[in-house]
């Protein structure tokens, strides 16, 4: 089980799920890379540049670990 979600914001205010906690990192990696890209995929990033300057990062493994926060380099 995954320590994240992912949802789509609609007009409406509501949230349409996309993935939820019921999925592994590894499954969500999968999900969005393919299962054959050549080189083994180890994580998936998802990096957020903010309006203070700040850079945000999650970093999903491809593996049953959690997914981890990144606040400028550091793990929060």
């Amino acid at each position: 089980m995954g320590n994240f979600s992912i949802h789509a914001g609609l007009i409406n205010g509501g949230l349409m799920p996309i993935m939820e906690n019921e999925k592994s990192s590894g499954e969500v990696v999968t999900a969005f890379t393919g299962d054959d890209t050549g080189v083994p995929v180890t994580s998936l990033t998802v990096t957020v540049h903010t309006d203070s300057g700040k850079i945000v990062e999650i970093v999903v493994p491809n593996s049953s670990a959690t997914a981890i926060v990144k606040v400028d380099g550091n793990i929060i």
